[in-house]
């Protein structure tokens, strides 16, 4: 017996109508691979409501409760300290985001940026926090949902050459030589995704041979926070991938800072040969490093050979070789604390530590060799503090993984993945912006980004009598949010 015309109307796709008990009922279903018989399977998943000829279709109590919960639906209170710390750490960048797209395009850009700095959401949870936050009072007020979510996130990613040209737009370089050194690395990315085309097995300090993706970074040393971003393929080393952000970005004085064990003189020569400029460590034990210029009788006693860096003495020796200018630097507080851990290890550990390499190793106990090839020339301890800076983009990288929680990738499309990455560029710069503040005042010893985010959630907005007002806060935090020139009293 087939369905009557009447009940069959309100048949659609992925749903059935069952007949049960004399009683025609509508439900969800799915259709699922089965690799066992080798088909596809129809599944019935729940009820979605009765059909009767003289009152229709009329939804079941759980799907009616469903549907309200999905709906758009008005919040009386809402969260305001993190709308407000988001707006006004960017201040500067706001206008430019409002206008890079439509104005529906820029404010879900910049409603999932925030929603991914202070709650390192994945899209799903973004419709839910954005109705509860007041954001959604200032932007995309009609709701949103994960569908226009991913289909921002599409156009952005698309529209490369926009991005960029807003990047160049906010590097304003210093004449100054020595503030306008822009450093440059990459971290790593996992994802399993089949369909990305561009993640690949490669190599990671973790030794984890998973596919990847890899994420370049450029740090302004001068303005303190990241000024570009690029994902490139999971099996492509940095060397080949730095002469092409270097000409996107359409900067001249980028500097590569490596990190401990980069130095070979192959990639110095490869370096070289692509016209990039960097600052590298050499290890200890190289064939290369002289230890013996910071021993000749007298060394020490002229002021010209040291300076003086975070309140310590830094002994410095600037020599030339095999075509390679390095200098070689001497920390004695440092010094002092290796030669006791060594000596310390010789009796805990005397099988991997003896007396005779002690001895070996004595000379470069608190040392640091660098070598460097740069456009402007700097004396060694302008060289030394550059170098220093690498911890910069070592926060910044910190940050974007244990903060942003997002070390890991589910994304199956490359463009949806390309303007992921932009909300995230955009939490990271008030991230840093943040952190900076707290630096600056001298607060990082008490408080973090991250605290002082979960302080802001506290502070809301609620509806009385038809206006927003904003809720009590404690003096404390008051005081607090003002030193970081945040005033929530405005």
């Amino acid at each position: 017996m087939g369905i009557p015309g009447w009940a069959s109307k309100f048949r659609e796709p992925k749903t059935e109508i069952k007949l049960i008990r004399g009683t025609y009922y509508k439900y969800a279903v799915e259709y699922k691979y089965n690799p066992q018989k080798k088909r596809t399977d129809k599944v019935t998943t729940h009820i979605l409501g009765k059909i009767t000829e003289a009152g229709g279709f009329s939804a079941s109590q759980m799907q009616s409760l469903k549907e309200q919960l999905a709906a758009p639906h008005n919040v009386d209170i809402k969260t305001y300290g993190v709308f407000k710390l988001f707006t006004s750490l960017l201040e500067d960048d706001l206008q430019s985001l409002g206008q890079l797209f439509s104005d529906g395009i820029s404010q879900l850009l910049l409603t999932v940026a925030m929603i991914r700095w202070a709650y390192q959401s994945p899209i799903k949870r973004m419709p839910f926090l954005h109705a509860h936050d007041f954001c959604s009072e200032q932007w995309c007020s009609q709701g949103i949902d994960d569908k226009a979510i991913s289909a921002t996130l599409q156009y952005v990613g698309e529209n490369r050459t926009v991005i960029i040209d807003w990047m160049k737009n906010r590097l304003n370089l210093n004449e100054n030589a020595i503030n306008n050194f822009i450093m440059m690395d990459s971290t790593h990315i996992h994802t399993l995704s089949r369909h990305l085309k561009i993640n690949a097995p490669g190599y990671n300090p973790q030794h984890n041979y998973d596919p990847q993706v890899r994420l370049m970074y450029i740090f302004s040393a001068q303005i303190k926070q990241p000024v570009y971003y690029r994902l490139i393929n999971g099996n492509i080393t940095d060397l080949t991938s730095m002469k092409k952000c270097v000409d996107e970005l359409g900067c001249a004085d980028v500097v590569f800072i490596a990190d401990k064990g980069f130095y070979s003189r192959q990639n110095t020569t490869d370096l070289k040969a692509n016209r990039l400029y960097y600052i590298i460590p050499v290890e200890r034990d190289n064939s290369l490093v002289d230890y013996t210029g910071l021993e000749q009788p007298g060394f020490r006693k002229s002021p010209d050979n040291c300076f003086i860096y975070m309140g310590r003495v830094i002994w410095c020796h600037a020599y030339e070789k095999n075509g390679e200018k390095l200098v070689t630097y001497l920390d004695p507080k440092l010094k002092t604390k290796e030669e006791y851990d060594f000596l310390q290890r010789t009796k805990t550990h005397p099988d991997k530590y003896t007396e005779t390499d002690f001895a070996k190793k004595l000379s470069r106990f608190g040392t640091l060799t660098l070598t460097s090839h740069l456009p402007a020339n700097l004396t060694a301890a302008q060289l030394y503090e550059t170098y220093k800076q690498r911890n910069e983009i070592e926060v910044l990288f910190d940050s974007y993984k244990n903060v942003l929680k997002a070390d890991k990738s589910y994304m199956q499309n490359r463009y949806v993945m390309e303007g992921w990455l932009m909300a995230n560029f955009i939490a990271m710069i008030a991230h840093y912006r943040l952190y900076q503040r707290l630096k600056t005042n001298n607060l990082l010893s008490k408080y973090s980004a991250t605290d002082i985010i979960e302080l802001s959630k506290a502070i809301c907005q609620a509806k009385i009598r038809g206006n927003w007002s904003q809720v009590e806060i404690t003096k404390k935090h008051r005081d607090l949010f003002k030193k970081i020139k945040i005033d929530y009293l405005i």
